[in-house]
């Protein structure tokens, strides 16, 4: 009790801090460009974070990120922009920038590649800390110096903040599985005492040393989009030891445009990429941590991110669907591997079963009879066991077998936090289908049309819908 007391005043204060710091950034601002011009640029380095960012076409969104890096209370930054041949008037943002801050380096590369745009500004990164934002995120007041300030204190190779996501002007949670890795911060701990962090692969919400990185031999694979998985891997499985902060350190944004690669989940390549770099992960994990950390990510994979891209089947064209598959019959271990399946949730092992089938008009259909609108069916028990009631369950045409449906722990307690009972190994009662998933832990991509929910077709519709 007292612990998830002091949790949540903790979480009430980061909050109120990154509020405050937004009334506080032309302050801030010109406090940094005043004490920057009386450090040498050679010398910038001892307690210097160099903040590497690529662009390309962020004109809408490069001010408001520029100011909440330079408004920093933490004011020894260095920005190293990388623009990547933008042609929307970012280049000309930037160089306004470039004038009036000595902290702010712009580069030009044309090569339409972010990771190769984020290689080419590590070579001309000069400060003891390495990090990385994106040119359309905001970073969210005192970030910096709480990440720096763990890594001080703590000594480790780097130090991992939480995030959230900005919806044209509205913050809102990122997906649950975020909250959940940083719910209690962690200094100088290991992946192993702490496998739950690997959900958090994005290079923003971290800073490294730089002494780290460079021995450590990394680098952003070029080509290709999700590489910051790649990254994250080697990180957490070749440092000594890492920091994990509780507070949410970046804003990161949602856009509608279009024009963010890595919020385009539909088109073939990027679906290749994403199968890409989980396999490259996870070899780098088996290799360099061991092979239950290996597990453990496969584990997140098949739960979280491949969950996602399998969500957005609606919107696939014959090419994306063929790539969803193919990965999926390279990364779903066999249905005897209960190690493995009993932690992915319901919802996406029945999704997985029939692509996995070849069953392609069953797999849309179940998503449009509410498949993954967990909470709208009935959770029973079965000799000990729990399983989830989605489509197909006790159809006669689908041989599908009942281990699909078996519940995973995160949906047992999705169920409980309804009835305020978490279903034991007893027979338990059916639970009500008009439950609803626990505020903000239901990421939306995995909702019906990626809307609110809606009530699902009844399950005698679904030959109707496959004829469809």
């Amino acid at each position: 009790m007292i612990r998830d007391v002091r949790t949540l005043a903790a979480r009430v204060v980061g909050e109120l801090r990154a509020l405050g710091g937004t009334a506080l950034l032309p302050v801030r601002m010109a406090k940094g460009r005043r004490m920057a011009r009386a450090v040498a640029r050679h010398e910038r380095r001892d307690g210097w974070v160099s903040v590497i960012m690529p662009t390309r076409d962020v004109g809408r969104y490069i001010d408001a990120c520029l100011r909440s890096l330079l408004g920093q209370g933490y004011w020894r930054i260095e920005v190293v922009v990388v623009d990547d041949g933008s042609t929307d008037g970012t280049r000309r943002k930037l160089a306004r920038w470039q004038r009036r801050d000595s902290r702010v380096h712009v580069l030009d590369i044309d090569v339409a590649d972010p990771n190769a745009a984020r290689n080419h500004g590590i070579e001309h990164a000069r400060g003891e800390y390495l990090t990385f934002l994106d040119g359309d995120d905001v970073l969210l007041a005192g970030a910096y110096r709480d990440l720096v300030g763990s890594l001080e204190r703590s000594g480790s190779d780097f130090a991992v903040g939480s995030y959230d996501r900005l919806d044209r002007r509205r913050r809102s949670p990122a997906a649950f599985w975020i909250d959940e890795a940083h719910h209690v911060g962690r200094a100088g701990t290991t992946l192993a005492e702490h496998p739950a962090i690997m959900v958090n692969a994005v290079q923003w919400s971290k800073v490294y040393r730089r002494g780290f990185w460079d021995a450590a031999e990394m680098r952003f694979p070029e080509g290709g989009h999700f590489q910051d998985q790649i990254v994250s891997a080697k990180a957490y499985s070749r440092a000594v030891a890492f920091d994990v902060l509780q507070r949410k350190t970046v804003s990161w944004r949602i856009r509608h445009d279009g024009t963010s690669m890595t919020q385009q989940v539909v088109l073939p390549r990027q679906i290749a990429d994403r199968f890409a770099t989980t396999f490259a992960a996870l070899e780098i994990l088996e290799e360099e941590a061991s092979p239950e950390l290996s597990t453990a990510r496969l584990i997140q994979y098949l739960s979280n991110d491949i969950a996602i891209a399998a969500a957005q089947l609606p919107g696939m064209g014959d090419e994306a669907y063929d790539a969803l598959r193919r990965g999926l019959e390279r990364l779903a271990p066999p249905l005897e591997r209960d190690d493995v399946w009993h932690q992915v949730p319901a919802e996406s092992k029945v999704l997985y079963a029939l692509i996995l089938a070849g069953d392609e008009p069953r797999a849309r259909a179940y998503i449009t009879l509410g498949g993954l609108d967990l909470l709208r069916h009935e959770l029973v028990s079965i000799e000990s066991a729990h399983y989830v009631r989605l489509p197909f369950w006790s159809d006669p045409s689908v041989e599908l077998p009942r281990e699909w449906f078996r519940a995973a722990p995160r949906e047992l307690r999705a169920f409980a936090h309804h009835t305020g009972v978490l279903p034991g190994v007893e027979e338990a009662p059916v639970v009500g289908a008009d439950a609803t998933w626990p505020t903000g832990s239901v990421p939306r991509s995995l909702r019906s049309g990626g809307g609110e929910a809606a009530a699902p077709a009844r399950a005698e519709q679904a030959h109707e819908i496959i004829a469809d």
